[in-house]
């Protein structure tokens, strides 16, 4: 029998910030070729020596220009199956909070971002899974006081 391979060498930081009770996501639309525009999360690959702690911190830095002033696990995966490559992903998910005025500097990556509230999701994200995980941080982070557990120091 057969096996699909199952593979995790990704980050997804969601990046948040709260304005008059109102938690709004930062997404960031990607440049050509890989996925030809489209609003994502912050995302990226470990690179050799790197936790997955590590990785997304450095991607958020380095795709935004922000330094996230409260930074936790979400305590999730997305998991997802490549069909181009036969595989299970498993990504760690992040979530970091901007809670002083920081502004956003986009890396070559990327074209334009916008702050989006949950339930703005469908308008811009294609994925399910990333619109289910907004709205799970919006309740488990902002709605309730988070996990301290959680939080990464």
């Amino acid at each position: 029998m057969e096996n699909i391979p199952i593979k995790s060498f990704s980050i997804a930081a969601y990046i948040c910030r709260v304005e008059d009770g109102i938690c709004k996501f930062l997404i960031i639309k990607r440049r050509e070729p890989y996925h030809s525009y489209e609003w994502q999360m912050v995302s990226g690959t470990l690179e050799k020596g790197e936790t997955p702690i590590q990785t997304a911190l450095r991607e958020i830095k380095e795709e935004t220009g922000l330094i996230p002033d409260r930074f936790y696990s979400a305590d999730d995966v997305e998991i997802f199956y490549e069909f181009r490559e036969n595989r299970m992903v498993l990504v760690p998910v992040f979530v970091g909070f901007i809670d002083i005025e920081q502004k956003v500097v986009l890396s070559e990556e990327h074209v334009d971002f916008k702050w989006i509230t949950a339930d703005e999701a469908d308008h811009f994200l294609i994925f399910n899974h990333q619109k289910k995980m907004l709205k799970k941080i919006e309740e488990q982070f902002v709605n309730n006081e988070p996990n301290e557990f959680l939080r990464i120091k």
